[in-house]
């Protein structure tokens, strides 16, 4: 079979519903491409599977691969684009809805820029107001104003590069550190000469983590405010394991990445940044999730 333009990829983990409309938008919205859709299912258990493969027998071009066990989103990308035909690459969140034929004009810039290693286009909430994507590499100096709350300071936290997004940074087109893997183009040769998604990362942060290592071989990490798609958000992931993994998975970041003597004050960070949250969130505040979590 010859290679296509695209191989549109996402990973799902009990999120039927709106995977389904997901794939509607795709199907509806991406005209005058010559594209696959791989959905990797995380051994979801709502249905996704049989849901999929109803949608698969009107579209031939959706594949599904549907996993035993949950392997994370890290992997699933891997393995979905160990079978992916297309020349490019979009990792596409199942949280996501897809208009104004978004998916060929990224594409097409993608195509455009020199050594481009990953491009994403602006993400949209629900009510089309703005939402944040990507930030900065973690730094000594920009963990320990996170977890102190020195960046959400006026003036002072504007002045910081954030590890987290801001809201105000998606305003124009410019080079990332790193972007959210809601909507990812990756050239495929690039993809496979990084080895993918680093699988010691279940979820959470492991976007980052590849854009670190893509940057580090000379590739481009590319924001355009054009074109734009809807992010639902927050639709397949708990809150508690959201934020253990992502401490978990930046102290491993720092064991991979960063100069060795770090990683003590990294881990002390976190457990003031872990203390604090706990007596604002958890007690104060009384979030059972924070506590749970902290």
């Amino acid at each position: 079979m010859s290679k296509l333009d695209l191989s549109i990829i996402i990973t799902s983990y009990n999120t039927r519903d709106i995977l389904v409309s997901c794939l509607d938008s795709i199907i509806a919205n991406t005209v005058d491409l010559n594209y696959e859709i791989i959905i990797v299912d995380n051994n979801s258990q709502d249905g996704s599977v049989a849901a999929v493969e109803k949608l698969s027998r009107k579209n031939p071009q959706i594949n599904l691969i549907a996993l035993p066990e949950n392997v994370g989103f890290g992997k699933a990308n891997n393995i979905g684009a160990k079978e992916a035909k297309g020349e490019y690459l979009l990792l596409l969140n199942s949280d996501t809805l897809i208009f104004d034929n978004a998916i060929k004009e990224s594409l097409q810039k993608a195509k455009d820029i020199k050594n481009c290693g990953v491009f994403s286009c602006r993400l949209l909430n629900s009510d089309k107001t703005v939402q944040a994507s990507g930030g900065y590499f973690p730094t000594l100096g920009n963990v320990f104003a996170w977890q102190l709350f020195i960046d959400d300071l006026p003036i002072i936290g504007s002045l910081i590069p954030s590890f987290h997004p801001k809201q105000s940074s998606y305003d124009q087109n410019r080079q990332m550190d790193w972007v959210t893997g809601a909507f990812m183009v990756i050239p495929k040769k690039v993809f496979e000469k990084a080895a993918g998604f680093d699988e010691n990362i279940f979820m959470y942060t492991e976007e980052m983590e590849l854009c670190y290592r893509l940057k580090k071989m000379g590739f481009q990490v590319i924001y355009h405010v054009s074109p734009a798609i809807i992010h639902l958000g927050s639709a397949s992931g708990g809150s508690v394991f959201a934020l253990t993994s992502e401490v978990k998975n930046m102290l491993y970041f720092w064991q991979k990445h960063k100069p060795s003597w770090q990683l003590p004050f990294v881990k002390l960070f976190f457990l003031k940044g872990s203390l604090l949250r706990l007596l604002i969130f958890g007690i104060i505040k009384g979030d059972n999730k924070a506590r749970q979590a902290y």
